[in-house]
């Protein structure tokens, strides 16, 4: 190769090598070009404080799957597509969980209950809309009374179409009332069957019952 010849490669290698360094430079500004933005995805916002009636979580196909809310802006049950805007708790605060295909899941819940103030957190079956398994605190208006416990129910037998009740048969009781502490185990009717407590005076019981509610077992301890 002659010194003209490699004098006007090392030229050409120049330009080339220049060339794509401006272009990459410049990429990010071409019109119609993807931004820094589209490659790593949005970027999320910051704040400190957010206030607001209620907050939907959605998947992206608009499906809710959360909602946080207060007691004016619950969203109505929604269950096999339809929507049933009365809730057995009315004037609840709290969040609701959605399954994916839009049924709801269950929920943490504040709510005044007749004459108590209650606070939840349920979920329910996915197959018969009912409550499945929660965590249950309730105090009286005049704080007097008290009662916090874990609940475990039967699932409503299987019904298709529309959601007569999501109230199951509760099985499995272990509460604590006013400092007596119990767990009560229920037949399928819900009727106490085996009552196991501790009270407030710290004596233990053991009590079992026929379906009729009649006692058929009981043992304490008195202390000396």
């Amino acid at each position: 190769m002659t010194e003209t010849n490699r004098r006007f490669s090392s030229n050409h290698l120049a330009i080339a090598l220049a060339a794509t360094a401006l272009g990459l430079a410049a990429w990010p500004y071409i019109p119609g070009s993807p931004s820094a933005s589209d490659i790593r995805g949005p970027i999320p916002a910051a704040f400190e404080t957010i206030t607001a009636e209620r907050i939907n979580i959605v998947d992206p196909d608009g499906t809710l799957r959360l909602a946080i809310a207060n007691q004016a802006h619950q969203p109505a049950v929604i269950y096999r597509g339809e929507t049933y805007p009365k809730r057995s708790i009315e004037g609840m605060a709290g969040i609701i969980f959605y399954e994916e295909d839009g049924n709801e899941a269950g929920g943490i819940a504040l709510a005044r209950l007749r004459d108590s103030r209650q606070s939840a957190f349920i979920f329910d079956y996915t197959h018969q809309l009912t409550d499945g398994i929660g965590m249950i605190k309730r105090e009286s208006e005049d704080g007097s009374g008290w009662k916090s416990g874990f609940f475990i129910s039967d699932r409503r037998p299987f019904e298709p179409g529309s959601v007569k009740s999501s109230q199951g048969v509760e099985r499995i009781w272990l509460s604590n009332e006013n400092k007596t502490a119990s767990l009560v185990i229920s037949d399928h009717e819900g009727r106490p069957r085996i009552r196991i407590a501790v009270d407030d005076a710290g004596e233990p019981s053991i009590e079992m019952f026929d379906a009729a509610g009649v006692p058929t077992f009981s043992a304490e301890h008195k202390s000396d």
